[in-house]
């Protein structure tokens, strides 16, 4: 069981106030609201219209100036691995922070981008021009954008939610990690749900600056859209769930990356920003008190599970061709993971489909009860995942690949609500993974987990259960008409039964 430890931020605390170029002790605290129910002159847009036009007005000098703060940005964002979610946590507080500067707002909070909710692009960040609104930025279509069910739709958060650690929910740690030095922070793990599928894709479906990492935080609604990820973050948290307790992750400093209000750097480590509560902010659904930040225990038979796994992963011992493994746990129980290669490609014209022997039947290895759904079955439950690892990514980034399980009868055809769909999966940041990869001839390209449970759950389950191999299947999308621009090519697939 994962336990809670929770506090009040007092209202008489003599910690630093919101705007306060001090430090980002935790203070009074904001609220950040939903920008749907927002109208035009909602006090919190005017104050980041205002906020928005000083910065672009300041000079190059100045450390604040749109353009440099937006280069933070470039200079030191993590994507794929574990330092995701906490370092963009740390810069739209560090954006929060100066428009409560520069607006004169001691009070603003910075507006969410509920995508679940409302699909549509927000109509303050549209209207006008540049001249007009200085929210406004050059976005090719956006007007007819609408984002689609399986980017941003319920089941896609639902998926996310059930993640059973930090790292099946925020990205993994970095292959071969071994320490909390500064070299790790931009290195690549394994991308998780929460980030290849609404992350990514909202990125990609916006276009323009938004679809090139080293661009996108020139776009105001960068800070909107990475509020609402990290709304996600703090309803995972409130739900119980714990963030990691690994040395590496919350030793780690983001030094040098980020501003106060007043343009004097901030360094700040990954334990300082495990709770909205400690940088003085919370979300307009959350209705409990400030969380404070929540740390896996230890004891508990699945955290030794996933604990056994990222480590045999970091060590990269998943033989190719060698059949199922099985790792015994010295509580009690085994996790199990086998490998395959891969040279064939998956074009929008044929789905790839690789398949891994399991040696005997699922259920076997598993258990008749492992993917009931019943609260009583709960203690049986096993989670399967899939790892595409080392991608050759699609010369069109706008290419979108879903993700099958099982399926006999796949084909360019096949639906979203067939019951082995697993999910879709976006590419932002692929210049930054084809970089990284590069430069580090041991570092692994970009990878990419699925969570195969929800549909090995949703499908026959004899079938299912009786079958001795798992097919990993991976059909590309894409509106672009050109030949081979949407083929893509995991050199590794593996596969994890917890």
């Amino acid at each position: 069981m994962l336990h809670r430890r929770t506090f009040l931020a007092g209202a008489g605390s003599s910690l630093a106030l919101p705007g306060s170029s001090a430090s980002f002790a935790q203070g009074a605290g904001v609220t950040r609201r939903s920008v749907r129910g927002m109208s035009a002159n909602d006090p919190d847009l005017a104050a980041m219209r205002r906020a928005v036009a000083a910065m672009k007005a300041l000079p190059q000098s100045d450390a604040r100036n749109w353009l440099r703060f937006a280069d933070i940005h470039r200079n030191f964002c993590p994507h794929g691995n574990w330092y995701f979610l906490p370092w963009h946590r740390a810069y739209i507080a560090s954006f929060e922070r100066i428009c409560q500067e520069l607006s004169g707002k001691r009070d603003f909070a910075l507006p969410y981008w509920n995508w679940t909710v409302d699909r549509q692009f927000p109509a303050a960040f549209a209207a006008g021009d540049r001249s007009s609104n200085p929210l406004f930025h050059p976005r090719p279509g956006v007007a007819q954008l609408r984002l689609a069910e399986d980017m941003v739709g319920q089941a896609v958060t639902s998926r996310i939610m059930n993640s059973p650690d930090f790292e099946a929910f925020g990205s993994t740690r970095p292959r071969g990690q071994n320490s909390a030095a500064a070299t790790w922070q931009r290195r690549l793990g394994s991308k998780t749900e929460l980030e290849f599928n609404p992350h990514d894709g909202v990125h990609q479906a916006i276009g323009g600056n938004m679809s090139v990492v080293d661009l996108s935080a020139r776009d105001p609604i960068f800070f909107l859209h990475h509020a609402n990820v990290d709304r996600l973050w703090t309803a995972w948290n409130r739900r119980g769930n714990a963030n990691s307790s690994e040395p590496m992750w919350r030793d780690f400093a983001f030094n040098g990356n980020f501003l106060n209000a007043d343009g004097s750097r901030w360094n700040v480590a990954v334990n300082e920003l495990g709770s909205p509560a400690t940088l003085g902010y919370r979300y307009d659904d959350d209705t409990g008190p400030f969380a404070a930040d929540l740390v896996q225990p230890t004891g508990d038979l699945m955290t030794e599970k996933l604990s056994a796994y990222r480590r045999l992963e970091s060590q990269a011992t998943v033989s190719a061709g060698t059949g199922l493994r099985r790792l015994e746990l010295p509580m009690g129980g085994a996790i199990y993971a086998a490998a395959a290669e891969n040279g064939q490609i998956a074009s929008r014209d044929r789905p790839l489909s690789i398949s891994l022997p399991l040696g005997r039947p699922l259920g076997d290895i598993v258990g008749a009860q492992a993917f009931a759904m019943r609260p009583d079955a709960k203690k049986y439950r096993r989670y399967v995942w899939a790892v595409l690892r080392d991608i050759e990514q699609p010369l069109d980034v706008t290419t979108r690949v879903r993700v099958f399980a099982n399926c006999h009868d796949l084909s360019p055809r096949t639906r979203l609500d067939h019951p082995s769909y697993a999910t879709s999966v976006s590419f932002f940041g692929g210049e930054h993974a084809n970089h990284y990869a590069a430069e580090d001839r041991n570092a692994a390209g970009l990878s990419m987990y699925v969570d195969l449970t929800p549909t090995l759950a949703r499908m026959d389950y004899s079938a299912s259960l009786r079958s001795d191999r798992l097919t990993v299947q991976l059909l590309p999308h894409c509106s672009n008409s050109e030949n081979n621009v949407s083929n893509i090519r995991p050199r590794r697939v593996e596969v994890v039964i917890l």
